[in-house]
């Protein structure tokens, strides 16, 4: 996105690329991800942190795909850097290392 292309995001959040990988494969198994980490079988998943967390982060990659797709690469990259900082939350919610952390691993 930064680079002004847009063609990678709309192939994630395409309706047609739902395989391993896609948006909508992400966003399922975030959500169970962050819902596993219940202490109790009676707590409603909506109160946890983790789930709370992930749909704070849910709802600005939905922005940016709106962007994406009516603006391209140039409006969704503000929203785009926006959502970093509710990503890390979200990863730290679940145990899992920060953004910065995956990227020096590649």
């Amino acid at each position: 996105l930064e680079a002004g292309d847009a063609a990678a995001a709309k192939a994630f959040f395409a309706p047609e690329y739902i395989t391993v990988g896609s948006w909508t494969d992400f966003s399922g198994a975030g959500y169970l991800l962050s819902n596993a980490f219940r202490r109790s079988s009676s707590t409603a998943p909506d109160s946890l942190p983790s789930v709370k967390k992930w749909k704070a982060f849910k709802a600005d990659v939905e922005a940016l795909q709106k962007l994406a797709k009516k603006k391209g690469a140039k409006g969704a990259a503000a929203v785009y850097k926006t959502s970093l900082p509710l990503l890390d939350s979200y990863l730290e919610a679940v145990e899992l290392p920060d953004t910065l952390e995956i990227a020096k691993t590649k």
